[in-house]
């Protein structure tokens, strides 16, 4: 393909040039397309972030079928402020306002924590008993200053466990200690039926 190409955009007029392999990558690339709800889902997510800290945090539950963006939403909203590598911030420690992890497969406290940690790069044994995993991702986030924990695939909470509320209980023992404001995503509604907060 070659010439000007007055009928695409000026953004893509380049890539029509670029052989057919870079094309193909192109298209499959991943990018944000914006619509009403997925900007409201933005500014409420932008809202808790600056949410003065108080007894009790609010919290958000973002539902919606299965491949209808919500976990692009969290991936966008992700990258908005900026994570400071230890290198670069005072003191040596890592400062990472939101901190994203993915509510584990048959899921229970001690692997809810065990993916803060983890996402939070902090090592951890899994053999180690709830309450010191729980320790170590209030402190590791408190100084870390994380002011948001996002769950993806919050319904994997209900699956397999006898105690479907137990995580979510942890979720709002995290908010009540001021640690971080849970946002939540799920696919269903029923996931959270088990936690009335």
């Amino acid at each position: 393909m070659s010439g000007d190409n007055p009928h695409l955009h000026p953004s893509a007029r380049p890539l029509a040039d670029q052989d057919q392999a870079a094309r193909i990558r192109r298209i499959r690339t991943e990018r944000w397309i914006g619509y009403a709800r997925a900007e409201a889902a933005l500014t409420a997510i932008e809202d808790l972030l600056t949410f003065p800290k108080r007894t009790r945090m609010p919290n958000l539950l973002l539902v919606g079928p299965t491949n209808n963006g919500k976990t692009m939403i969290v991936e966008k909203f992700k990258r908005a402020p900026p994570v400071i590598e230890a290198a670069d911030a005072d003191g040596g420690v890592a400062m990472v306002p939101v901190v994203k992890v993915q509510m584990p497969a048959g899921p229970d406290e001690s692997r809810l924590f065990g993916a803060i940690l983890d996402a939070l790069g902090m090592p951890f044994s899994p053999r180690d008993r709830i309450a010191v995993k729980q320790d170590a991702a209030v402190r590791v986030m408190r100084a870390t200053g994380a002011r948001l924990l996002v769950i993806d695939e919050l319904q994997q909470s209900a699956l397999g466990h006898q105690r479907p509320a137990a995580p979510t209980a942890q979720l709002a023992a995290l908010a009540r200690q001021r640690t971080a404001d849970p946002a939540r995503w799920g696919q269903d509604r029923r996931s959270a039926a088990g936690d009335p907060q």
